[in-house]
């Protein structure tokens, strides 16, 4: 763990080959100003002409390959593997839209034919420890989409038919899970790869099993059994199994849904899964182990309740298990919570004005990292709120921090502590950000926590200025 911004930035991007010490070097003063004043858009980062003229000119470069940028920042996120040798990696899609009215920068089709926008398509596999503290990406890959082609629904899902796996955009998952194996490798560690409902298909499935890592793909579909008795789908076999036991899930804010603690029952068993055959194509199967997550009493028939299927490679046959497999899925709510952060949140991606898509991805590496740095120290105060702040604060902004502290509540006259816990200083960047902190709004979240370390740094950079210019006075 980082003791500042500068020491942060260096560990994500220090190791990053770009040809030219200086390169490197400027690529780490962008990433540590990013993170100490987190926006979309470059201009706001850097508000000093000569700084804004040598990001541009980093971003712009062709001498610096973004493919270089983000495998340091992966790199960075294997180094930060403890002891724990399992890893959970939650690979999801998500878009980009961006400004591109003109359509000179050549980004592609966003979202339905209905709704049309422009930009990237990005491919995100996150690494979470055993614990839930978010490691960081551990491989991202960005691409353009075709112009649609006017054709009919059954004219598409012909063409479909017939196209390889390699070429459709669902391979990104196994190219993901793929990457994911081979960096984790150099830190002993074994990914286990989750996949929301997008992963049931059936050449994910069939090429997840063959890979060495662990995997949970949720169920979108009730899928056919290789059976010869009655048992003729999986969730009707799975509802004849003796349940497993009950737990207790917490369930996360999402949307207009508040946060809930669900009870649910689990149910599991092996099944033959049988694929539909295609053209020119033998049919195929896979034995692997169904589960089910669903929950009880009351709420259970009301609109929105928990119900999950999954499909695992694990086998489930005993309570402590089907308990392993609750905790792996729910770690898959990480990545969606760095995808608010880094699109929606402070770091706001989206908003990028760069002339190419080249730059874009540069620029979409570095506040990919600094999204990570805004979860981790989310996750951190919860989970090991007594360590002290100075494990992600540097010393000037814990200073700083005080002082707006103190300023804050100078009518209570506040006593301090020397070293404020990691919890009490998340609070009190939150509280910058405009946490209300009330028992109902629940601990500080992503975006007031990116707000507040936005205002921290204004304070931050003021107590600097500060101190410079005090040693620079002669003395009398």
């Amino acid at each position: 763990m980082t003791r500042s911004t500068e020491q942060w930035s260096g560990q994500e991007f220090a190791g990053a080959q770009l040809g030219d010490i200086r390169r490197t070097r400027r690529l780490v003063a962008m990433a540590a100003r990013a993170a100490h004043r987190p926006a979309g858009k470059v201009s706001v980062v850097f508000d000093r002409t000569e700084e804004r003229e040598g990001a541009y000119d980093l971003l712009e470069s062709d001498l610096a390959p973004a493919q270089a940028i983000a495998e340091s920042m992966f790199s960075a996120t294997a180094a930060r593997v403890g002891t724990d040798r399992v890893v959970y990696v939650s690979i999801d899609l998500t878009g980009l839209t961006l400004s591109d009215l003109a359509r000179t920068k050549g980004f592609g089709p966003i979202g339905s034919p209905n709704r049309p926008a422009r930009g990237l398509m990005v491919a995100n596999a996150f690494a979470v420890g055993r614990d839930g503290i978010p490691l960081g990406l551990i491989d991202q890959r960005y691409w353009a989409r075709d112009e649609p082609e006017a054709m009919s629904r059954t004219e598409r899902v012909k063409r479909n038919q017939h196209r390889s796996f390699s070429t459709k955009q669902s391979a990104y998952f196994v190219r993901a899970a793929e990457n994911a194996i081979r960096r984790l490798a150099v830190k002993d560690a074994v990914p286990w790869v989750i996949i929301d409902r997008e992963g049931d298909n059936q050449d994910i499935l069939l090429s997840l099993s063959e890979m060495a890592c662990a995997f949970t793909v949720r169920a979108s579909r009730n899928r056919k059994l290789i059976a010869d008795d009655d048992e003729r789908q999986v969730r009707e076999s799975l509802a004849r199994q003796r349940a497993l036991g009950k737990w207790e899930v917490a369930v996360g804010r999402t949307g207009k849904r508040a946060a809930r603690v669900a009870t649910v029952e689990v149910r599991a068993k092996q099944v033959d899964l049988k694929f539909n055959t295609r053209p020119g194509m033998t049919a195929r199967h896979l034995k692997l182990y169904a589960v089910s997550v669903r929950e009880s009493g009351p709420i259970a028939q009301r609109s929105g309740a928990l119900d999950w299927m999954l499909y695992t490679n694990i086998p489930v046959t005993t309570a402590d298990a089907a308990s392993q497999i609750i905790e792996a899925y729910r770690a898959r709510w990480r990545v969606e919570e760095f995808h608010r952060t880094w699109k929606l949140g402070e770091c706001d991606v989206e908003s990028a004005q760069l002339r190419s898509i080249d730059a874009v991805i540069k620029w979409a590496t570095i506040l990919a990292a600094v999204a990570t740095r805004i979860e981790r120290l989310k996750y951190l105060s919860r989970t090991q709120p007594d360590l002290p702040a100075s494990v992600e604060l540097e010393p000037i902004e814990i200073e700083a921090l005080k002082i707006e502290r103190r300023d804050r509540k100078k009518r209570q006259k506040p006593v301090l502590p020397e070293m404020p816990t990691l919890a009490e200083a998340t609070r009190w960047i939150a509280e910058m950000g405009g946490w209300m902190g009330e028992k109902s709004s629940g601990p500080p979240g992503s975006i007031t926590i990116a707000r507040g370390l936005d205002r921290l740094a204004i304070y931050t950079h003021a107590l600097t200025v500060v101190r410079a210019e005090g040693r620079k006075r002669p003395r009398r």
